[in-house]
C-alpha cells in the first residue's frame, strides 16, 4: 500500500504541536500542562519521530540503526574520516547514544501516550495505532538497556522520579498490550474514527493488526534462550487469524528535497538538500569489510545496489582501521538501494525480516510452515527491497548456485546450519536498514559467526546494551539501577542469557 503524504507545510506544524522543546515532553518535567491538539495532528508527527528515532535521534547525527549496525560488524567508516572511532573502539559510557533514550521518551513514546490516553471518545482506531507504536519503542528499550521506566512514565510534575521496572515484567506488559491493540481494533464500534492521517500504513487497520502480530513473534524470538515455555503464545499468534505483515512498514510523511524535511537516513549518510554536499556522516559511512566481502564471495547481487563500485571494485573498510589506503574516495559508498533520493520510505520492519522471523520460529518447530520456502521469500524480499532486477528469479538462482552452507538451504539443513543460515540472510538484508534488529540477532545467536572484533577495541566481547544516560543519573539517581563496570557487555537483559 502507498503511504499517505501529508503536505509539508503541515508536516512542520504537527511537529511544532506536538514538540514544541525538549523540556515541555520531557518524562521527568515538572510542567503539567496537556499539549493542545488532536490525535489526528499527533499521529503523523508520533511517527515522524519514530522514523527519526531509527535515523536520526532528534538531528544528533546517531540512531538506532547506526549503533545497530556498527555492532554487528557491518558499518564502518573512511580512513579519512574518523567519525565511528569509539562506536568500533567499544568505549561506552553514560553519555554513549544518550539521545536515544531521552528522546524516545521525550518525542515518540510521548507522542503516542498522548494520543493513547485522548479523553475524547470515537478514537479506538488511533489509540490501538499508539499502543502498537509504544509497544515497538518500550521493547526497543528493554533491549537496549534492560530495566527502564514504564509504568510510573509521563507523569510529568505529579512524579519527577519515576520508578524503573523490571525489564520481564515491560515484555510480558507491552506483549499483553499488543493483543488488546489486535483486539480494539476487531472490536471498534461503527462509531469509530476512520484514521485519516497515518503515515506508516495509510490508516489500514488489518494492516496494524499483522503489525502487531508481528512485533509479538520478534518479541517471543528473543525470549528463545530464556528456558521460558511460550508454546501457548506461538500457539495463539498462529491461530488468531491475524497473520503477519504483507508489505514493509515504513514511515513517510512527505519527504522532500528540502531543508529539515529530508528522509532521516538519506540526509545523515547521503546528501543534504539539493544534493551538492555530503550530509553530516555522508563522508564518513562505508560498509565493513567483512560485510562487502561476504557479499563479493557469494556472487550476492546485492553488492551493486548497497554500495557503489571504484575502479571496477566493491570495497569496504575494517573497522576501527584508519588508514590512507580506505580514504574514502578510495573506498565504495552507499549503493542506490539504500541511498536513493531524499523522497525515500524510512522503514520500520522490513518484510524481509517478518519472512525470516518466521522461518526461524517454523526451523525451531515453534510455528507452522516450511523454513526452507519461508527462507527463500525472504531472501526474494530482501533483493526486492534492495532493487535487484527480476528478484525471484534472482533470488532464486543466487541461493541455488552458491556452495556455501549458510546460503543454500538445501545444503544448511544437511549440516544442521538452518539458523546461521537464516540470521545471516538476515544480517545482508537490514544490517544498513535494520541494523538495530541484527546486532540484537547477533547477541541472540552469535550469528554471523565471522565478525572479527574490530582492532583496538577494548572488549574481547562485542557489546550488548548500553548505560544508562547522564540525564537519568543527574535527576533520577535513586531509582536508577546499578551497573557494573562491564554492564554494556554482560548481557545483563533478561533475554540475553
Amino acid at each position: 500500500m502507498r503511504n499517505i503524504k501529508i503536505n509539508m507545510l503541515l508536516f512542520l506544524m504537527l511537529t511544532l504541536v506536538v514538540s514544541c522543546s525538549d523540556d515541555f515532553l520531557d518524562v521527568n518535567d515538572s510542567s503539567t500542562n496537556p499539549p493542545s491538539s488532536t490525535p489526528e495532528l499527533t499521529l503523523p508527527a508520533a511517527q515522524k519521530y519514530s522514523a527519526d528515532m531509527m535515523y536520526n535521534a532528534n538531528n544528533a547525527n546517531n540512531s538506532f540503526n547506526l549503533l545497530g549496525g556498527i555492532y554487528a560488524g557491518v558499518i564502518s567508516d573512511s580512513g579519512d574520516r574518523v567519525w565511528y572511532q569509539t562506536e568500533q573502539s567499544y568505549i561506552i559510557n553514560n553519555d554513549t547514544y544518550q539521545s536515544l533514550w531521552n528522546n524516545t521518551y521525550t518525542l515518540a513514546l510521548y507522542s503516542y501516550h498522548y494520543i493513547e490516553n485522548f479523553e475524547e471518545g470515537g478514537y479506538d482506531y488511533y489509540k490501538a495505532i499508539a499502543k502498537i507504536m509504544k509497544a515497538y519503542h518500550f521493547a526497543a528499550l528493554v533491549d537496549m538497556y534492560g530495566d527502564i521506566i514504564y509504568s510510573e512514565a509521563f507523569q510529568r510534575g505529579e512524579n519527577t522520579q519515576p520508578a524503573y521496572d523490571d525489564d520481564k515484567a515491560i515484555y510480558d506488559a507491552i506483549y499483553d498490550q499488543l493483543n488488546v491493540a489486535i483486539n480494539m481494533i476487531a472490536n471498534a464500534d461503527a462509531n469509530t474514527r476512520a484514521v485519516t492521517t497515518d503515515v506508516i500504513l495509510g490508516g489500514d487497520m488489518v494492516a496494524w493488526q499483522k503489525f502487531a502480530n508481528t512485533l509479538k513473534l520478534r518479541m517471543l524470538l528473543r525470549q528463545v534462550n530464556t528456558g521460558e515455555d511460550l508454546t501457548a503464545e506461538y500457539s495463539e499468534i498462529m491461530n488468531n487469524g491475524v497473520g503477519f505483515i504483507e508489505q514493509s512498514v515504513n514511515v513517510n510523511p512527505g519527504y522532500i528535497d528540502e531543508a529539515g524535511k529530508q528522509n532521516p537516513f538519506y540526509f545523515v549518510h547521503g546528501f543534504t538538500a539539493g544534493g551538492g554536499s555530503p550530509g553530516p556522516n555522508g563522508g564518513a559511512t562505508r560498509g565493513s569489510d567483512t560485510y562487502v566481502n561476504f557479499l563479493k564471495d557469494n556472487n550476492d547481487p546485492r553488492v551493486a545496489r548497497l554500495f557503489t563500485p571504484v575502479g571496477g571494485d566493491y570495497i569496504g573498510v575494517p573497522q576501527n582501521v584508519y588508514d590512507n589506503q580506505y580514504n574514502s574516495n578510495l573506498v565504495s559508498n552507499l549503493g542506490p538501494g539504500i541511498l536513493n533520493s531524499s523522497e525515500q520510505d524510512a522503514p520500520l520492519m522490513l518484510l524481509s525480516e517478518a519472512l525470516f522471523l518466521q522461518a526461524e520460529a517454523a526451523q525451531r518447530g515453534l510455528i507452522t510452515g516450511s523454513p526452507g520456502n519461508l527462507y527463500r521469500s525472504g531472501i526474494a524480499a530482501s533483493f526486492q527491497e534492495l532493487g535487484v532486477p527480476n528478484p525471484v528469479s534472482a533470488a532464486n538462482d543466487y541461493e541455488s548456485n552458491s556452495i556455501n552452507p549458510i546460503i543454500n538451504w538445501d545444503s544448511a539443513d544437511g549440516l544442521g546450519n538452518e539458523i546461521e543460515a537464516i540470521i545471516t540472510q538476515k544480517w545482508i538484508a537490514g544490517g544498513f536498514i535494520s541494523g538495530f534488529e541484527v546486532w540484537m540477532d547477533r547477541v541472540r545467536t552469535e550469528f554471523p559467526s565471522n565478525i572479527p572484533i574490530p582492532a583496538g577495541a577494548v572488549s574481547p566481547v562485542f557489546p550488548s546494551n548500553l548505560l544508562y544516560p547522564t540525564a537519568e543519573l543527574a535527576s533520577n539517581s535513586a531509582n536508577v539501577p546499578s551497573q557494573g563496570a562491564n554492564a554494556a557487555f554482560d548481557r545483563h537483559t533478561f533475554w540475553m542469557q
